[in-house]
């Protein structure tokens, strides 16, 4: 039998006609049954596919080693996908159905092809959040902004079909109504500018890794600092230290300077950079007498015996007249200090023997010569990096005396007034 002679409805007009009804009665009930039965059909088709098809792809998926599958699996894509059938199928069958009510075909086409597209958006929307699971599970992502790839693809697939389901009821093809659209880009770009720039903001923080999930960051002009909590599509959520939280647009990261943490806490030390301020008036040539006492300390004896055998040695060959200290090389107080304090810090426990770590002299200043530290943590949670930190400093600044150097600090009220005397 030729399938364009078929015609459901036949039979039923056949039968009412049998009982002398109003034509368009006949005519109404015709269709009626004929869309009865096409949706009986389809939910049959459906059902059986489902049954069929998603049970032995669920056994199929349970059974392999891929990971992806499983995602999509547990995100329903296929069972999204399977719906698309029986939607196909009703509607090349709707010009065989209506054959003889041929005004009732272009609506129902239009419809269903409306419907197809709904579908296939879905599709594309839940199989875009699986993808997005399977790269959040995977090494080389972890930590990434992948999220925001699904919502571009989310915005764009809704755009596209809703552009398509347009051009299906206007009858305009889907290049002519995007081509209509270019007179509007302009005021569109306008009103969607922040989203544009965010869009493409966010496309280079995920090429460039900028940012993760997690990072600690520091965004001195939003007043940020603390952990990213989320990067989306047009901005980054971070809790701040403070339990407050902020958004920060994404083009900032782009076009601003920020800190990211993530370098230290990925080499598992931080860095400890600080200066003790000594006062100019307290450093000295050592004397015997403090040469003498400073050898009692372990961590700068050989230093000291070494220094003055050299010293000895070139002042002898010089033949330097010793009655001045300006003669010749002698040691400083604050010569033998930095040494300390650099034994110190290498013999520390929480000291990364493995970084830089030097102690050097600034530029002196109205306030005095400072000694700067710099060298790195092994701890790197802040809490306990501080605690280190300060041990390390309250250690420093109570050395200082024992090798006759003073801290500087701004005269207080006490001073001013005589109640203190600092030299005492």
């Amino acid at each position: 039998m030729d399938p364009q002679n078929i015609n459901p409805g036949h039979w039923t007009r056949d039968f009412l006609s049998q009982y002398d009804l109003p034509s368009s009665l006949v005519a109404f009930t015709t269709i009626a049954v004929d869309l009865l039965v096409l949706l009986i059909a389809s939910w049959l088709m459906d059902f059986i596919i489902r049954k069929i098809v998603l049970t032995a792809l669920s056994r199929l998926v349970k059974r392999s080693n891929i990971i992806w599958d499983d995602h999509f699996l547990k995100e329903k894509v296929f069972q999204a996908a399977i719906h698309l059938i029986p939607l196909l199928a009703v509607r090349a069958f709707i010009p065989l159905v209506f054959a003889e009510t041929e005004s009732w075909i272009a609506p129902l086409e239009n419809l269903l092809s409306a419907l197809i597209i709904y579908q296939a958006v879905i599709t594309v929307n839940r199989a875009a959040k699986a993808t997005v699971h399977v790269l959040e599970n995977h090494e080389k992502y972890v930590n990434k902004p992948v999220q925001s790839l699904q919502t571009l693809v989310q915005v764009i697939s809704w755009f596209v079909g809703l552009l398509a389901i347009i051009s299906v009821f206007t009858g305009t093809s889907l290049g002519t109504l995007m081509g209509a659209m270019a007179g509007t880009t302009a005021i569109l770009m306008l009103i969607f500018q922040d989203a544009i720039t965010g869009l493409l903001a966010n496309f280079q923080i995920t090429m460039f890794d900028l940012v993760r999930k997690g990072d600690w960051i520091t965004f001195n002009k939003y007043g940020v600092d603390g952990d990213v909590i989320s990067v989306d599509l047009t901005t980054v959520k971070v809790r701040n230290f403070n339990k407050t939280i902020s958004t920060v647009p994404s083009k900032a990261f782009v076009s601003d300077s920020f800190i990211n943490w993530r370098g230290m806490e990925s080499s598992e030390v931080r860095r400890i950079k600080r200066h003790l301020v000594l006062d100019l008036d307290s450093v000295s040539f050592c004397s015997d007498a403090l040469i003498e006492d400073l050898k009692g300390i372990e961590r700068v004896r050989d230093y000291i015996g070494t220094r003055l055998d050299e010293i000895q040695a070139e002042n002898k060959a010089k033949g330097v007249d010793k009655s001045r200290n300006l003669n010749g090389r002698h040691l400083t107080n604050i010569g033998i200090y930095r040494m300390y304090i650099e034994a110190y810090l290498k013999e520390h426990p929480m000291v990364s023997g493995e970084h830089s770590l030097m102690v050097r002299q600034l530029q002196a200043g109205a306030t005095g010569v400072p000694l700067e530290i710099y060298c790195f943590s092994k701890e790197i949670r802040w809490v306990q990096y501080e605690a280190i930190v300060s041990s390390l400093f309250d250690h420093l600044m109570a050395a200082a005396p024992a090798f006759g150097l003073r801290l500087y600090q701004s005269p207080s009220s006490f001073v001013a007034a005589g109640l203190f005397n600092p030299q005492t």
